[in-house]
């Protein structure tokens, strides 16, 4: 289910399904999903009787399904470590303005990193969880944390932020263009980037993430198999 995926799994779920592999048939990719839902590898599944296998394909089956969720307040990597998500655009640091936009040139393959945009860590204590600073030279640390969240809390909670992001840069490009000259861009290479970053925020997260033809052709080729 969506609930159960992680990025990290989402990120390789995509990949395989728009890799440039010509020679892969529609029964690799079936293994190489079944593989990654169920965290084995292909070597597992290619050993595996036929009738197991065919039952660990219905596990793929809702790949072809919306995405359902909600946004979350507190993004939880494990009982110990957690990341609260910023929804108010005003208290990003500037740097991480143009962070996103980098990161947005591949939004799937950098979806953990761009996640690591939004956040602050938190710490537990006493049973409640505090903010710690936000540390610019541990964003890969962040990022990788991400990697194991729950893809479902991720998605939304970006998916919301998006539109949160994507209008406030729409009404402060002036704002931005400025903070970019500041930094020692040219006038007319600032406002560009601004440009830019709106046009890659335009329907850059889509209801489903996942080419679904494929998916609804894997579930036909499944159900021959039953």
């Amino acid at each position: 289910m969506w609930k159960d995926l992680s990025v990290w799994q989402y990120q390789q779920i995509y990949n395989v399904l728009n890799k440039k592999d010509k020679d892969a048939t529609d029964l690799d990719i079936n293994v190489q999903l079944v593989a990654i839902v169920n965290n084995m590898t292909e070597m597992q599944i290619d050993s595996l009787p036929l009738d197991k296998y065919t039952e660990l394909s219905r596990s793929i089956a809702f790949l072809n399904e919306p995405i359902v969720g909600k946004p979350v307040k507190i993004i939880k990597i494990s009982p110990t470590k957690a990341y609260r998500v910023i929804y108010d655009i005003s208290k990003m640091p500037f740097a991480r303005y143009v962070e996103s936009k980098v990161f947005s040139n591949d939004l799937y393959g950098n979806l953990h990193k761009l996640a690591a945009t939004m956040v602050i860590p938190q710490k537990r204590s006493f049973g409640m969880w505090f903010d710690l600073p936000y540390d610019a030279s541990k964003h890969e640390e962040y990022a990788n944390d991400m990697l194991e969240a729950k893809f479902l809390d991720v998605y939304n909670s970006l998916v919301f932020f998006y539109q949160v992001y994507r209008n406030w840069i729409e009404v402060s490009q002036d704002f931005m263009a400025n903070r970019l000259i500041q930094t020692g861009m040219q006038e007319q290479e600032a406002k560009g980037v601004v440009v830019n970053l709106l046009n890659i925020l335009d329907g850059s997260i889509a209801p489903n993430l996942l080419p679904t033809m494929k998916i609804a052709r894997l579930r036909k080729r499944m159900r021959s198999q039953q």
